[in-house]
């Protein structure tokens, strides 16, 4: 009876030994939270990103080349910079003026300048 092959009996285990394992779930809001963040960060930063680009373009009309490259590079950054900036802010409400007040003023600047 006192093989190796009972001594790794679970029965014979006392409850004090035994790990217990809570299955921890996230709860929905925060799933929903970190979506809407997602959505929000590529939707949000595509616009931005794009309004960006046309206003850049549209100010420098003059040099088209240059107003192209230069427009595609800001874009791109600003893009990129919008995407890690929604999930590195604390409070969801922040993440969204933070896109949405500039997204509002690019487009008021191009309306301005000229369609």
């Amino acid at each position: 009876m006192n093989s190796p092959i009972h001594a790794l009996d679970p029965s014979k285990i006392n409850s004090s030994t035994r790990i217990k394992c809570k299955s921890q779930t996230t709860p929905l809001s925060y799933r929903l939270m970190i979506s809407y963040r997602f959505a929000l960060a590529l939707i949000g930063g595509y616009v931005l990103a794009s309004l960006s680009a046309i206003v850049t373009a549209q100010y420098f009309a003059d040099y088209r080349g240059s107003a192209a490259m230069s427009a595609t590079l800001i874009a791109f950054v600003l893009w990129a910079s919008a995407f890690i900036w929604v999930f590195m802010v604390n409070k969801t409400l922040k993440a969204s003026l933070g896109i949405f007040i500039p997204v509002c003023v690019l487009f008021i600047c191009y309306k301005i300048l000229g369609n």
